[in-house]
């Protein structure tokens, strides 16, 4: 089979749709199929055995990290199959264009919340922007024959939102080889870190995800937080781990390579996530692969990987003090720690793309 993901988003830019695109891509390959990614302007030109067409593009002042395609040549797009759009903008109206013209199926992943991310355009005007956003997705979505939701809570919010073509739940795939336990004295030791509790946060560092929450909480606890990965709400952040004295508790470690992603995940006694707009929450899963339990907001998709008790612990989103009383009494139990591994099995990026390439041929 011949698949075109479309896309506003790629490397080198690290995030959910990314991480998505190149977990299903990469697998698509290694069972044979001709996988293609058409993107904003990128160096790379061929990964794991994606191909990769990259157009011009400019930066979007608001959110730097995000590039505005203007893509061109839609009549020189390769013969595909089926075209699977993973955003509603410039590349995902291409991706439309260019089905269109072959006359092949469209579908396309739901992946991100905008109405979360008007905040970067205006922080005036919120509720118009809110409902702007959603009507985009209306128009945008219900040109597609079919839609993948990462988790059933998205799912459930696209159809009360006016989504009316089928929706199907397909989670984003992790690779449970790689993202394996590592004993937590010898990942420490390799990481340089000590005997302290530690706690982790994963992942792009921005205004959406909430780690500000994370950090108050950490105002009297006695334990190590690791801020790894990078973002727009870095700056804002670090003024509040000033403000607070907390230097010595809370480490930035910056971006790190995926090799080492299990080591921070086993090194961890859990990894906090305080998103309230999680579609899936991959890094929730990445954790548990290598056995750490979670503790996450009971919001949107969290709750259907993080169970309470079994394999992390829930909190209401927003509320620092319940977060603070859970992180100040947390032990992870080999118990949870089992849970959180066979939690994650089910998120296997071969059980995943099983799914998605049964959802390919039923179009």
């Amino acid at each position: 089979m011949r698949v075109g993901f479309f896309t506003d988003t790629f490397l080198p830019q690290r995030n959910g749709v990314v991480t998505s695109l190149l977990s299903f891509g990469t697998e698509l390959a290694r069972r044979g199929h001709e996988v293609h990614v058409f993107c904003p302007k990128t160096n790379v030109g061929n990964i794991n055995g994606i191909e990769v067409h990259s157009y011009p593009a400019v930066k979007f002042r608001p959110y730097p990290e995000f590039k505005i395609a203007i893509p061109q040549g839609r009549d020189k797009a390769p013969l595909l199959d089926v075209v699977h759009t993973h955003s509603p903008f410039t590349m995902g109206f291409f991706g439309g264009r260019v089905a269109k013209i072959q006359d092949i199926p469209r579908v396309s992943t739901f992946h991100t919340l905008l109405s979360d991310y008007s905040q970067y355009v205006s922080r005036i005007g919120k509720p118009v922007l809110n409902l702007i956003s959603w009507r985009l997705c209306k128009a945008f979505y219900n040109k597609h024959e079919k839609v993948i939701a990462p988790s059933m809570a998205l799912k459930n919010l696209l159809k009360s939102r006016g989504i009316k073509k089928p929706i199907e739940v397909i989670p984003t795939g992790i690779d449970v080889g790689h993202l394996r336990p590592i004993n937590k004295t010898l990942a420490r030791k390799r990481l340089g870190l000590g005997d302290d509790r530690i706690f982790l946060c994963l992942g792009r560092v921005s205004h959406e995800k909430n780690l500000d929450l994370v950090v108050r909480a950490m105002t009297d606890i006695d334990a190590k937080l690791l801020v790894v990965g990078q973002g727009p709400a870095m700056k804002k952040l670090r003024k509040l781990v000033e403000k607070k004295k907390l230097r010595k508790n809370v480490l930035f470690k910056g971006f790190v390579q995926e090799k080492l992603k299990p080591l921070y995940c086993s090194a961890a006694d859990a990894l906090i996530i305080a998103s309230k707009s999680e579609t899936q929450g991959v890094v929730v899963a990445e954790t548990m692969a290598c056995g750490t339990p979670v503790i996450g907001a009971d919001s949107l998709a969290i709750p259907e990987i993080v169970e309470d008790r079994e394999n992390g612990r829930l909190f209401k989103p927003g509320d620092l003090k319940q977060l603070a009383k859970i992180m100040q009494t947390f032990e992870p139990t080999g118990r949870m720690r089992k849970n959180a591994r066979r939690t994650a099995e089910e998120y296997s990026i071969g059980k995943c793309t099983t799914k998605l390439e049964e959802f390919y041929n039923a179009i």
